[in-house]
């Protein structure tokens, strides 16, 4: 039987591998894909949450996760509207605190 690499190595067409670090500051390898339509919605998203008056949108060293789960919890505590949920929102998060 021949050998056969592993699937967990191999990198899909329109992903890129990246480092980044975890809250320790441990390096780790990251897969990523993008495609224009993300990138296009993105923009979109970016531009109506700069329109709205959250600025921080426009800090390259925040990732587009967190431009929009903090543009969104900006959007909801400045509407000033009574929603009965927690919004506890910590940049730069590891996967499991972000979910």
């Amino acid at each position: 039987m021949a050998a056969t690499a592993s699937v967990f190595l191999r990198v899909r067409t329109g992903s890129k591998v990246g480092a980044e670090y975890d809250q320790e500051g441990l390096l780790i390898q990251v897969e990523s894909r993008e495609d224009e339509e993300q990138t296009v919605k993105l923009a979109e998203i970016l531009e109506l949450l700069l329109a709205a008056g959250y600025f921080r949108a426009r800090i390259k060293g925040l990732s587009p996760f967190d431009k929009v789960v903090g543009g969104m919890t900006w959007c909801i505590t400045t509407c000033n509207f009574d929603i009965d949920v927690d919004l506890l929102f910590q940049e730069n998060s590891t996967i499991g605190q972000k979910m």
